[in-house]
């Protein structure tokens, strides 16, 4: 069978794969996963290293010798502010380090994938590498390719302690092991990643209160148990016109409904993770090893009912099962609007959004977690998954230089030039930071302390985006964030230079952002919503769980409204709503999401 047909059979295989998976639906966040495919061909088990994996015992490993002289291409998405590729300021540190010269083609970032699966499909010869950016990812097409035997495993690479000297030192910082994340449902790694570590995207989930107005009806200090944040959202309903504007227009508890993201209902699973785990979509537990969905245990009934007093008391209307974020916003963004609690995927503030607004949320604490009779109070932590950020084409002859090139890509260095710009001249250490780098009204002085105690104050950076994104100009230092890279949360912790905004906006919002990064820091137990998430399964296994999940989804969604609304009873109604679970599959579900877990973890 000769190459091209094989690879056009096996990549329209991929294509139909892909398209069936659509179709049923698949469990959330497979976007992100790494591929689920079944066991990879023959030859397809080992990275091809060649000879140059192992330098000899007596020998100093030197990747010049791989990479010096070696040519390699690369595909990229085509970027407006960047006004030349081969002769970047990147491309030539590239060079200079490891003596390789790299020669990109770059397609419209529109249609990147659409465009390498063509050459896929036609059996084209495919550039040494593929690169993907922040905005377009490779996580959904790289998939494709695997099955298409279009790219190339990476394990044994991975393996080499020489061939992943930056990989490591940045896995190191981050504190994770990130080829844990990347292994598919057989243990194979296909990509180097673009994977961006930041706290508020890890604890997601925080309940913001109104200090003011709990202080105005008893409430000095805010509560941590599920049973005093009814009883102060009641407090304040009872009250009437707190913000004394002559209205009674009080909203004690505010949320909407996000269908498809894990946002959705965040207000519920606040309140129900004081009697039940519920940060996940699935809201599928784990404990001890086992599996098991918490909306069929007895907590998740007691829940229910007291998620039920706050719409039995009047304390919350209707309307949140069934408001989108837009409503949410009108809101939570209206400085006139008395709201007790306020409660978001990710509610930072920019000067985008409303001044007025930062301004009115300074007024709020935070409290991570509520506990109960039923269980301790715990913060939800999603751990960042990685990305697909570059891969090694089947057409590579170089494989072991472009290997060498991916992972100098994660270092430090290229790190940070790829996200800040010139070091010294859009960013800097904090050691070295130089006072007309700082944005006013900050100073040096001033910008002490700023950042947690236990953040390594050396890797303080303080970058001006506004002379680096967005001015629409070509430079030529830069690929802007094409490519692999990894950023560990210390480097990414700094003091951004907004527009043309005031001393006072400025200072505003950036206390907000300061305050809210801090939010986390409260020491309850963090509960890793990983389940699922982070589940590498198979297509089989993605198609059968997919088949039963969306229906049982539908249900679940379909019964707290029903239960919370009183239209069901929860104790009259309880064991027909198990047994409706029992018969969409929830079993043969469980046994699948099971049967993976086992196989991982």
């Amino acid at each position: 069978m000769n190459k091209m047909f094989k690879r056009v059979m096996a990549f329209l295989l991929a294509l139909t794969m892909v398209l069936s998976l659509a179709a049923c639906g698949t469990p959330a966040d497979t976007e992100t996963d790494a591929p689920g495919t079944d066991a990879p061909a023959d030859n397809q088990t080992e990275a091809p290293a060649g000879d140059q994996t192992e330098a000899p015992a007596d020998e100093e490993f030197d990747p010049r010798k791989i990479c010096e002289g070696v040519t390699l291409t690369i595909a990229v998405p085509e970027d407006d502010e960047v006004s030349t590729w081969d002769e970047n300021l990147m491309t030539k540190m590239i060079y200079d380090e490891l003596g390789v010269t790299l020669k990109f083609q770059a397609y419209p970032a529109d249609d990147f994938g659409d465009k390498l699966n063509v050459m896929v499909n036609g059996g084209d010869e495919l550039p040494d590498m593929i690169w993907g950016a922040a905005t377009v990812g490779l996580n959904s097409y790289y998939k494709q390719w695997v099955a298409a035997e279009a790219i190339l495993p990476l394990n044994e690479f991975y393996e080499n302690d020489n061939y992943t000297t930056y990989f490591r030192a940045a896995s190191e910082k981050c504190g994770v092991d990130l080829t844990a994340l990347m292994k598919d449902a057989d243990g194979i790694i296909w990509y180097m990643p673009k994977y961006f570590q930041y706290q508020n995207g890890e604890v997601r989930f925080v309940l913001w209160i109104n200090e003011e107005y709990a202080a105005k009806v008893g409430f000095d200090e805010l509560p941590t148990t599920a049973e005093g944040f009814y009883e102060l959202c009641k407090a304040f309903k009872e009250a009437g016109d707190v913000n004394g504007n002559g209205l009674d227009d009080e909203v004690a508890l505010v949320g909407y409904n996000y269908p498809n993201n894990i946002a959705d209902m965040a207000w519920f699973k606040l309140l129900m993770s004081a009697y039940a785990y519920a940060w996940d979509d699935y809201y599928l537990d784990v404990e001890n090893g086992e599996l098991s969905f918490a909306y069929t245990s007895d907590e998740w009934k007691e829940g229910l009912k007291y998620i039920k007093k706050f719409f039995d008391e009047g304390i919350v209307d209707t309307t949140i099962l069934t408001n989108d974020r837009t409503a949410y916003k009108a809101i939570v963004n209206n400085p006139e609007m008395p709201n007790l609690m306020d409660l978001d995927y990710y509610p930072q503030i920019s000067l985008s959004s409303n001044y007025e607004s930062a301004k009115a949320r300074l007024k709020f604490g935070y409290v991570n977690g509520l506990s109960s009779e039923y269980k301790e109070a715990e913060s939800c932590y999603f751990p960042i998954n990685t990305n697909c950020g570059a891969v090694i084409t089947a057409d590579c002859e170089n494989p072991d230089a472009a290997f060498l090139v991916m992972d100098y890509m994660c270092s430090e260095k290229m790190g940070l030039m790829n996200r800040y710009g010139v070091e010294g001249v859009n960013w800097d250490y904090w050691d070295n930071l130089q006072e007309e780098l700082i944005p006013a009204p900050y100073t040096k002085d001033s910008l002490k302390g700023r950042w947690p105690e236990d953040y390594p104050q050396p890797y303080f950076v303080c970058y001006n985006d506004a002379a680096f994104w967005g001015t629409g100009e070509p430079r030529d230092t830069s690929y802007m964030q094409v490519g692999p890279g990894i950023h560990p949360e210390i480097i990414f912790w700094g003091v951004s230079q907004y527009y043309d905004y005031t001393t006072e906006e400025m200072a505003t919002v950036a206390e907000w952002n300061y305050k809210h990064a801090n939010s986390t820091k409260s020491g309850l137990k963090m509960t890793p919503a990983e389940s699922v998430f982070r589940l590498p399964m198979t297509v089989k296994e993605i198609t059968d769980a997919g088949e039963i999940q969306s229906t049982l989804d539908s249900y679940v969604r379909e019964s707290i409204g029903a239960f919370l609304t009183g239209e069901w009873d929860i104790d009259a109604y309880w064991d027909t709503y198990l047994a409706e679970l029992d018969k969409i599959g929830i079993d043969e579900a469980l046994e699948i999401y099971q049967t993976s877990y086992d196989r991982t973890k």
